[in-house]
């Protein structure tokens, strides 16, 4: 719904959106939106006819609220993050991530670990010193390489991504290129695939085009300026090396599906961007 404000009465003409489009949109239950309505941590306006709406400044609460919650927070930690209850946000949030990626690692290690054991006591029969030794050291490669690409991305991603465009990837559910994701992993080997035809402009490659900017746009909401500043850190983070080497040539791909994209837009089956990422 567009509706904005005049002398406090809303009316059809501004980013306003009712709750249904916003649980759409988020991914957000209208239930859930109720309780944080209840606990303080969002508020809705009303249209004359009595429908809840919320404009950009509630849409972005949203966002924070979401992002802290997928964090870990309770809602009553979130409603004083929000409310500037404890004197230093930033230092408090840092602490927080430190201690989750402390124990992700330890959890991701323990998985891998413990699959390869399985995979090797299923083949031989037993585990030998050998093994186990080998094993300590491909975990520890992994892991050094892991690092690399988290390094080389999180660097590129601070340059381009304001804190808020952060907070708003992270509540659509995007976690960075550095990290594993199997919907983008069939999408790049479908790529793969019918770029060895060269046509972008074949059935194929546009609903590729369909399905992998759906993905884009999953991710930053549609957001045009977002959605540029997404495609210039993946360009910037392809050409690192530590990337290229684990990726062939992603720029080649994203190239492919652009010529792609622009091809289902104009053959109508994708709409045309207000503003084209």
């Amino acid at each position: 719904m567009i509706c904005s404000r005049k002398d406090d009465v809303l009316v059809n003409a501004g980013p306003y959106l009712r709750s249904a489009e916003v649980t759409r949109r988020l991914g957000v239950s209208g239930k859930a939106l109720r309780l944080y309505e209840a606990q303080g941590l969002l508020r809705a306006d009303r249209t004359p006819a009595g429908w809840r709406v919320y404009g950009p400044e509630q849409i972005g609460r949203l966002h924070q609220v979401i992002a802290l919650k997928s964090f870990g927070f309770p809602l009553s930690r979130i409603a004083e993050l929000l409310s500037g209850g404890l004197p230093d946000l930033a230092i408090f949030l840092e602490l927080h991530e430190q201690v989750l990626r402390r124990e992700a690692k330890r959890v991701d290690r323990a998985l891998r670990l413990l699959s390869v054991a399985r995979a090797k006591l299923a083949e031989h029969g037993g585990l030998s010193s050998d093994d186990l030794m080998n094993l300590t050291k491909e975990i520890a490669m992994t892991d050094k390489h892991n690092e690399d690409l988290s390094a080389a991305y999180e660097a590129i991603a601070a340059k381009h991504f304001s804190p808020t465009d952060q907070a708003t990837l992270a509540a659509n559910g995007y976690r960075g290129m550095d990290k594993p994701d199997v919907g983008w992993g069939v999408l790049h080997e479908e790529a793969t695939r019918l770029m060895k035809t060269g046509d972008p402009r074949s059935p194929e490659a546009m609903d590729l085009a369909r399905r992998w900017m759906g993905k884009v746009f999953e991710a930053t909401g549609g957001d045009p300026v977002l959605t540029r500043k997404m495609r210039a850190v993946a360009r910037e983070t392809h050409e690192q090396p530590v990337f290229a080497a684990a990726s062939g040539s992603p720029n080649e791909m994203m190239d492919f599906v652009g010529q792609a994209y622009g091809a289902a837009i104009a053959a109508g089956i994708m709409p045309k961007p207000d503003d084209t990422a």
